[in-house]
């Protein structure tokens, strides 16, 4: 009576608020809010109140079945409701279409990740894309003060090597990869460059080889435009953790995606792409073959991949080295590969370089002052290296700047292979690998100087000028020959070799019959000794392979054996033929050395005979 009276007086008063106690306050805070709304209305109609309690308990009390049933289900479908409009499955509904969305948006966005990554992908062969291009476009500059910081660029004219490599680059070669050999300074990777400037680089991709197997991975990736999963959003929550894998597992990865990324651009362009690994002689960071393991399984999982894109017709790989190492890991099981070598230029091509490098580091003015008779004596020391006559044209005096490469190459000799006569067993195994170098070293200076006097001699008469004319002008029209393009007509096929990569090209000439006349030629004289010729001479050829790797030596794929370049066969003829006691002091080392051997193979045995206490008796 009291609470209906109250609830009264605060409806009457214009629901006036009022305080009630705090065990009452506390039991209605806890009902919901529709029981209070019912007590509130029933309050306010005390008959209606009890009648509606009554005809409650009547129904909780008894009546018929069915009477049971509908309160039953009238209370699920409260409970139901209730649960419904309870925080709780508000909640989870909007959790459950959270995870729903968020998974939906993930799908999206992984299929969409995938197929940009292959769409990125294609870009890198888009024209004007590579990297390297923009590098070498962005130091040109503009005006005549960009082209005098410059160095000095000349097209070599009727030089075939960049005729091909120009074809490889339009992906018009097909069906093979290529192996570019060639000393160091010889013009392979300018010719790829100049290759990639003229054609916008379309379709092709660029990248430097190294000795770390992780950094030769990023340089690849990079050149490709593929960044390894670095901009997934998954790896925010770690959805993506490519951090346990090796060097060799995402090449393994790159190499999938950009293989699906080359079929899908052969369909679209018509033409395969090229990659270029150039300078792949870095991957070789030891002279023992034990210590270039991950740079072999490099070049294994690089190669499959080339017979595989070549024999599609869909990429063609193209790796320049000046190592035979290269050579020789690639050659083991290669079915597809050529080879291509570049040689140093003949005399008349370097004097032509030597002219046009003046030309442009000095004036027209100046380039017209040098004789030929001048420019030959440079290119007798020099020889027709690319990087060394660009080198020479730029010093006021070149002969003088000749004559001093010569010398710095013999002293760079001497730093590694210097010989010392009164040598302790401390020294021995350095002094026995100067000895078998100098040996060599040796043999192709006697052969060079020898090879020289007889061009001289054969010069002084006019049938060995007419000889060497005639020798001159048959390698002319052999060069215009071997720059043109395979035939692709009704006859042949366009799959057959270039004549540049034909073996037979740049092997060594026969030996001239007894009743041939001698091959005159006015190019400096190159001589080259057979591998088999040089175990025999230097009786140590697990030395051969290292040489090579100082740049001492050149080996091509014919196994023939060179000075690493003229200036350097110079340095060989300095230290060892214009010093005449110098054989002598080989000898003598070589003795020395084998003295020291024979002592420490020398075991000694001594014993002392006392005859009181233990005497010993020798016997037969």
């Amino acid at each position: 009576m009291l609470l209906r009276a109250a609830t009264r007086s605060g409806s009457a008063a214009n629901h006036t608020p009022f305080f009630l106690p705090g065990a009452f306050a506390s039991r209605t805070a806890r009902r919901p809010f529709s029981q209070c709304k019912t007590r509130r209305a029933g309050a306010e109609s005390p008959e209606g109140s009890s009648s509606s309690r009554a005809g409650g308990y009547h129904r909780a009390g008894g009546g018929s079945g069915s009477g049971s049933n509908d309160g039953g289900s009238e209370n699920a479908s409260s409970k139901i409701k209730g649960f419904l409009n309870s925080t709780a499955a508000e909640a989870a509904l909007g959790a459950s279409a959270g995870v729903i969305l968020l998974g939906g948006a993930g799908l999206l966005y992984n299929s969409w990740y995938k197929s940009n990554v292959l769409a990125k992908m294609e870009e890198a062969f888009a024209a004007g894309y590579d990297p390297v291009l923009a590098l070498v476009q962005s130091s040109e500059g503009t005006g005549s003060a960009a082209t005098l910081e410059q160095l000095a660029y000349t097209k070599v004219e009727g030089r075939p090597e960049d005729d091909l490599i120009a074809r490889i680059l339009k992906g018009q070669e097909r069906g093979r990869y290529y192996l570019i050999l060639g000393p160091k300074g010889s013009g392979k990777t300018t010719s790829i460059i100049q290759a990639m400037k003229e054609q916008n680089a379309d379709g092709v991709a660029f990248f430097e080889a190294h000795s770390d197997p992780a950094i030769v991975v990023d340089r690849m990736s990079e050149s490709c435009n593929y960044s390894m999963h670095r901009d997934y959003l998954g790896n925010l929550v770690g959805l993506s953790d490519l951090s346990g894998m090796s060097s060799f597992q995402h090449l393994e990865r790159l190499l999938h995606k950009l293989e699906r990324a080359l079929i899908s651009r052969r369909q679209k362009t018509g033409r395969p792409a090229v990659i270029v690994m150039n300078a792949a002689h870095l991957l070789m960071q030891g002279e023992d073959e034990s210590a270039n393991e991950d740079a072999l399984e490099i070049l294994t999982v690089l190669q499959q991949r080339a017979e595989r894109w070549a024999s599609a017709g869909t990429c063609t790989f193209v790796i320049t080295s000046n190592d035979y190492r290269i050579y020789d890991a690639l050659r083991r099981h290669s079915n597809r590969m050529d080879t291509l070598t570049f040689r140093d230029l003949s005399r008349r091509q370097s004097l032509a370089v030597l002219r046009d490098c003046r030309r442009q580091y000095w004036g027209d003015v100046d380039a017209g002052r040098h004789t030929d008779e001048q420019l030959d004596a440079v290119y007798r020391l020099t020889g027709g290296r690319l990087s060394i006559l660009n080198k020479v044209a730029r010093r006021r005096d070149m002969l003088k700047a000749a004559k001093q490469i010569v010398e710095d190459d013999a002293q760079f000799v001497l730093s590694k292979t210097a010989i010392i006569e009164d040598h302790d067993d401390d020294v021995m195994d350095e002094q026995k690998w100067s000895t078998c170098s100098w040996l060599l070293f040796l043999e192709l200076a006697k052969r060079q100087r020898a090879m020289e006097e007889e061009q001289a001699r054969l010069l002084q008469t006019a049938a060995g000028r007419r000889l060497a004319q005639q020798h001159d002008d048959d390698d002319e029209r052999e060069t215009r020959q071997g720059s043109e393009p395979s035939p692709a007509d009704g006859t042949h096929s366009a799959m057959i070799e270039s004549p540049l990569t034909d073996p037979s090209r740049d092997a060594p000439p026969p030996a001239p019959q007894q009743d041939e006349e001698p091959s005159v030629s006015l190019d400096v004289p190159d001589p080259s000794i057979s591998w088999g010729e040089a175990r025999q001479v230097m009786t140590r050829p697990d030395y051969v392979k290292i040489l090579d790797h100082l740049n001492l030596i050149a080996i091509d794929r014919h196994h023939q054996i060179r000075a690493q370049s003229m200036p350097l066969l110079r340095a060989f003829a300095k230290v060892a033929l214009d010093d005449a006691e110098f054989e002598d002091r080989l000898e003598r080392v070589m003795d020395r050395v084998s003295a020291i051997e024979s002592l420490l193979r020398t075991k000694e045995l001594i014993w002392k005979d006392d005859e009181k206490r233990f005497p010993v008796q020798l016997s037969r």
